[in-house]
């Protein structure tokens, strides 16, 4: 009886002591587990969104200003990592899957979020400081910005400015590629993806050579422009696009003798010799008031331009940067409501 005790209790104690082998704990939020390779940085989202706009590795990269092999290797890594392919390979270049154009709107948001974030911190104290690159075309750079960079340096000596002048196109692929904060630009219907803000309205007028003594109209009508020696930006230009686009409408073509994508030499060229070019009013009127150049306004049709502040749609301009706007377009209001 004793035996039998013995046993039944063993068994007991065998039955009550069985290790029942239960799942593991859930991870915890924010932890990474060990072998997940689940990892994404701000790195990779920005050589994604450059390939993505650029759909090219090779300018993709030198927008971004790495090596070809970095860029890939990180585009690469992102497929491996998640699983999914986000971009198709072919011989032309690369074009976006589904998910990738998903997840193109997606990183759009983080890296706007990123930026107002660092502009928060910086801006938060009032002091108005930092890097500020601004992109302009000849025909504003030549005109009010000496006076600009007098006022806004005077008034904001932290900033440290830098200014790249250039005709549209350039300036735009400056922006695009990260090179430029903002563009001051002619509008256009190409401007993809790019935020503007109307900058100020000008108009078009036939240059020429000053003679003293000598009287001309105010203004000249469009049909008479093929009656000069014309000097004109190539038609790669924004500039040469509007005239020969406004002008074709009424069966008006053109036929410059020189194509120069120079402003200064062009108007040096006008001011000594016989020769006549198109320009925007605010490109001219200084040097028209000092009489080195006259010019007459161009009608039937006019020739309208506006020009626009251009800047990335994932970020919005800097403190520093919409008071040199504000600066500029008072002192370029300030040379229109002088003209004639």
């Amino acid at each position: 009886m004793a035996e039998v005790l013995r046993k039944s209790s063993r068994a007991t104690r065998n039955q009550v002591g069985l290790r029942v082998r239960c799942p593991a704990p859930l991870p915890r939020i924010g932890c990474r587990q060990k072998g997940s390779g689940v990892r994404m940085d701000l790195r990779q989202i920005e050589y994604f969104v450059a390939l993505y706009d650029e759909r090219s590795i090779t300018k993709a990269a030198a927008r971004l200003n790495v090596v070809q092999p970095a860029l890939s290797m990180q585009i690469s890594r992102l497929e491996r990592t998640f699983k999914t392919k986000l971009f198709e390979r072919t011989s032309r270049g690369v074009v976006p899957t589904d998910v990738g154009r998903t997840f193109y709107g997606i990183c759009q948001r983080i890296l706007s979020d990123v930026y107002e974030a660092r502009r928060y911190l910086r801006d938060a104290s009032g002091k108005v400081s930092g890097d500020l690159t601004i992109g302009l075309m000849p025909s504003v750079a030549n005109s009010v910005l000496p006076d600009v960079l007098v006022q806004y340096k005077a008034a904001y000596p932290d900033v440290t400015l830098r200014i790249v002048e250039a005709y549209s196109g350039s300036l735009l692929e400056q922006l695009n590629s990260g090179k430029i904060d903002l563009a001051i630009v002619n509008n256009s219907s190409s401007l993809g993806r790019i935020a503007i803000t109307p900058l100020f309205r000008d108009y078009l007028v036939l240059v020429t050579r000053y003679r003293p003594g000598k009287k001309i109209p105010a203004e000249i009508p469009s049909r008479r422009l093929q009656d000069f020696r014309l000097v004109l930006p190539s038609q790669r230009q924004g500039m040469r696009v509007l005239v020969d686009s406004i002008l074709a409408s009424m069966g008006i073509q053109l036929q410059p003798e020189i194509e120069l994508d120079s402003l200064g030499p062009t108007i040096e060229l006008i001011r000594k010799s016989d020769w006549a070019t198109i320009l925007p009013i605010v490109a001219v009127k200084q040097a028209v008031d000092r009489k080195l150049l006259r010019c007459q306004r161009i009608v039937d049709p006019e020739i309208p331009r506006e020009v626009i502040v251009a800047s990335p749609t994932i970020r919005t301009p800097t403190l520093a940067a919409e008071l040199f706007l504000k600066i500029l377009k008072a002192s370029v209001v300030k040379l229109l409501e002088e003209s004639p």
